[in-house]
Order: C-alpha cells, then sequence, then structure tokens
C-alpha cells in the first residue's frame, strides 16, 4: 500500500494540534462489567446492562431458571426474547433511542436466595454487550481464573495506553514525534482511501465527505471528514470499531479540532475531521469493522460499515 500522506502522518500525531477537543468522563456503558455477582440482599442498584441495535445479548447464568419466569419491559418491540435453561437471550430493538431504559426480570428454579434477579437494559448506539455472566452461587476456582485473566489483560491495555500516551506528550511534534514515537515501523505508515467501499446507515447525522484508514506499528487509525447539515454544531465525545463476531476495540482520546458547525444561511457547509485511533494488532489491523461515532447525548451518530486497513 502506498504511506500515508503529510495529512496522513499529521492527523495521527495528534499532540501537534493542542486545540483538539478533551472528551468527557467515560459514561455508564464504558464503564459496565460483563460479569454480575448476586447476593441474598437486594443490590443498591439494579445492574445495567447496555444494549444496541443488531447486537443480540445473551444472559448466561450459573443456576437453572425458572419456566416461563422472564419478564421484559416493553418485549413487543423485541425482535427476539429467547429463555433458555439457564441461559436468555434477547434481540433489542432495531429503533433504539440512545438512554432508553428496558427492565428484564428473571427468576430461577431452586429455592435459595435471591429468588429473583433484575437487570436494566439501557440503550446505547454503540457499546452494548453481546455476553453477561450471572453468579449467584460461590463461584469455581476455574471462573475466579477467568474473571483474573479478564482483569489483567484489560490492566495491560491500560498500561499500554498510559506508556503510548505519556511518550507522546513528552516528545517532539510533526514529522519528528512520528519517528521518535516508533510509529512507522519498517513499512512506515500506510493509508487507504475507503469512501468508495465504506458503507452508510441511513440516519447518519452528519454528511460524509471522505473517510482513510491508516497502519502503523501496533495501532490503526480512521480519518473521518464530515459536514453538517444540521442546526446545531456536533462534537464527537466517543467511538468504538465493532468486528463482525462482536469484538469491540476501543479508541485512544479522540481528536477533533473543532466542533462542526452548521452552515450560516448563504454559506456554503465547512467540513471538518474526526481522527479515531486504537492500539491494534497485526492480526487486528486485517479485520473488517463497523464505525460508530456520537456526541454527547448519543442521539445524533455516524454509523460507516465495512472498515478495512492497509
Amino acid at each position: 500500500m502506498p504511506p500515508a500522506s503529510a495529512m496522513g502522518l499529521l492527523a495521527l500525531v495528534l499532540a501537534t494540534f493542542p486545540e483538539a477537543v478533551t472528551p468527557p468522563q467515560p459514561d455508564a456503558c464504558e464503564t459496565a462489567s460483563p460479569r454480575i455477582e448476586l447476593t441474598a440482599e437486594s443490590p443498591a442498584k439494579t445492574p445495567v446492562v447496555c444494549i444496541s441495535p443488531d447486537v443480540p445479548l445473551t444472559f448466561r447464568f450459573d443456576t437453572p431458571l425458572q419456566p416461563d419466569s422472564v419478564r421484559t419491559q416493553e418485549r413487543e418491540r423485541f425482535v427476539d426474547v429467547s429463555p433458555g435453561q439457564q441461559s436468555l437471550t434477547l434481540v433489542p430493538p432495531e429503533k433504539l433511542e440512545a438512554g432508553e431504559r428496558f427492565k428484564v426480570e428473571v427468576c430461577f428454579a431452586d429455592s435459595a436466595a435471591p429468588a429473583c434477579a433484575s437487570f436494566v437494559l439501557l440503550a446505547h448506539p454503540a457499546l452494548g454487550m453481546s455476553q453477561v455472566k450471572v453468579f449467584r452461587e460461590p463461584r469455581s476456582v476455574a471462573s475466579f481464573r477467568e474473571g483474573e485473566q479478564a482483569a489483567q489483560a484489560e490492566a495491560r491495555q491500560c498500561r499500554a495506553e498510559v506508556q503510548q500516551l505519556r511518550a507522546e506528550r513528552g516528545g517532539p511534534e510533526g514529522l519528528r514525534g512520528a519517528l521518535a514515537s516508533g510509529l512507522l515501523g519498517k513499512e512506515g505508515i500506510t493509508s487507504k482511501d475507503l469512501l468508495e467501499i465504506v458503507t452508510e446507515v441511513k440516519g447518519n447525522a452528519l454528511r460524509l465527505g471522505g473517510v482513510y484508514s491508516y497502519c502503523g506499528e501496533d495501532r490503526i487509525a480512521v480519518e473521518v471528514e464530515l459536514e453538517n447539515p444540521g442546526t446545531e454544531p456536533w462534537t464527537a465525545v466517543g467511538a468504538v470499531l465493532r468486528g463482525p463476531k462482536g469484538e469491540v476495540l476501543k479508541p485512544l482520546p479522540l481528536w477533533q479540532s473543532q466542533p462542526l458547525l452548521p452552515a450560516e444561511p448563504g454559506n456554503k457547509i465547512q467540513r471538518g475531521r474526526v481522527v479515531v485511533e486504537v492500539l491494534a494488532s497485526q492480526t487486528e489491523a486485517r479485520g473488517t469493522y463497523t464505525l460508530t461515532l456520537w456526541d454527547a447525548d448519543q442521539k445524533r451518530t455516524v454509523i460507516l460499515g465495512n472498515v478495512t486497513f492497509p
């Protein structure tokens, strides 16, 4: 693939742009856990599980469920609700508004406490979970090891991100920064024009002007050029790359030079850029992803499918 243009290189070296928008604190879906432990006492807060359109969710329980005990709020809106002996699969509504909440209740077949459990399904444009494990009985050693391995993997990723961010903050800017950070690798940073191959979801809040993907040393990035045909400014506060099997790649802090402003009467719509960068392995870089961008209220989203990397 051809090496990246100067524009692409500069887009990846985020330190060059001190005016970049700082994203807010993680929302509930960014911090929600895929493991829920129930106790005999009523929980102070009902566990929150995030859902997204087109992402089926499966609850897996460590004890059998009572037949016909599943209760789903607004059941008629869900594409499917399929209880099993120790599982519950939900296919969320195709039309979801960010922030919508649905209550789900299940009851267990034995006489142990708690007899039933409730969960809140929280709608999110992209961070819906595909599987949640619910533990009601004392967990096995294998279960604890699985949880520990997941926590260690997450901690390693966090440490790697912190090290990368610290190295970039203390390094030079511009092309010197790209060289000093090791992003260039042996083959440099390669780029790919995706405009002719990406798919757009009907109802995207912004108009697509261009989209490019980049691949560097242990990193991938997507640069999206957008136009705002609406009446209010738009700022990306979150993004996620989701693979065909539900795998999720969460990015480093987004870069957007300034809010995308709507055109004033008589003036041409201005185009702006959002850069999504992810720490990723070579295997992950070979995948095909769906990119979702959202603003602060999570209701004006941009969803692009068939995103690949050079």
